[in-house]
């Protein structure tokens, strides 16, 4: 299969390059990081196995790459107004879309731009960094979970499910892609936010009995959102985030890494649209809008 790669960060260059190892025919589109990765390749240190792409398929600009039967869409929410639009080039008419990110919202405004196209969401809870140009890291625990953003698509969930598992990554569907999102939510709203207003990493979160109990909070009403928007989040499936975290290595989010590096934080995607779409249906996220609130204001802090 041939498959584009926008974005070939810590998620789009972690799960292609594994699909590039499987035998799949990989484009991968760079930005700063392409004369590096031209030279030195691609290389995954992962705790299931490290390996390299020497020569991998690489990109500097998308009007160059090839039409494509799966994109796998993995840039920051912040990118998605520019590069939405640009993606015409690479999709294969009647191809798929597989969006590697976080938040709520990003499927809608795609389908509506490529109404011919499969859109499908994309939740990587993964421990997954760039440790150097050209060198992602994957220290611990992996899992994607694939839903369509069509109920009419829900039968190339099991195509796209073995491309993944047949190249060794750990996957998992869900028929409701609203219901997988906010499941995401639940690790992205405590952990992203809070390692940039604690300036801390997860070990902290989980270890600090004050955060403990503040994280303990954030759940639940990522719980009753996700519920009075018409989502049942598992019983249990809180205390299994937390327990998954514990077991992490001491982990920076995105968000945390996007702070430190001065660039904007997907501040909308991960709180702004869940509360605009939680008070839709009814319902007041008060300890996300609290974090939204503070982190809207260090951002700005930080960009003065």
């Amino acid at each position: 299969m041939d498959i584009a790669v926008i974005g070939t960060g810590a998620i789009g260059g972690l799960y292609g390059a594994r699909l590039a190892h499987a035998g799949h025919r990989v484009h991968f589109l760079l930005n700063t990081e392409y004369e590096h990765v031209k030279e030195n390749g691609l290389v995954v240190d992962s705790y299931l196995g490290d390996f390299s792409l020497t020569e991998p398929v690489i990109y500097n600009d998308i009007t160059k790459m090839p039409r494509c039967s799966l994109v796998l869409y993995a840039t920051k929410h912040t990118a998605n107004e520019t590069l939405f639009p640009l993606l015409e080039p690479v999709l294969e008419p009647g191809g798929n879309i597989i969006i590697m990110q976080n938040g709520l919202g990003a499927e809608q405004k795609l389908a509506a731009l490529y109404p011919d196209s499969h859109v499908f969401g994309g939740m990587c809870f993964v421990c997954s960094y760039r440790e150097s140009p050209g060198v992602i890291r994957n220290p611990n625990y992996e899992r994607v979970s694939l839903a369509p953003f069509n109920a009419a698509d829900k039968g190339r969930l099991g195509e796209l499910a073995n491309i993944f598992t047949g190249a060794g990554i750990d996957t998992e569907t869900f028929t409701d892609l609203q219901l997988a999102r906010w499941r995401k939510l639940m690790w992205n709203i405590p952990y992203n936010g809070l390692t940039v207003v604690m300036d801390c990493k997860t070990d902290f979160l989980v270890n600090d009995p004050a955060m403990c109990e503040l994280v303990e909070h954030v759940m639940q009403e990522i719980v009753d959102a996700a519920l009075a928007c018409g989502s049942k989040i598992e019983a249990g499936f809180a205390e299994k985030m937390v327990s998954i975290t514990k077991l992490m290595t001491p982990y920076e989010p995105s968000m945390k890494l996007d702070f430190r590096a001065g660039r904007a934080m997907e501040i909308d995607a991960i709180y702004g649209n869940p509360i605009l779409f939680a008070a839709e249906h009814g319902f007041t996220m008060h300890y996300a809008n609290a974090i939204r609130l503070v982190l809207a204001g260090l951002e700005e802090k930080h960009r003065r």
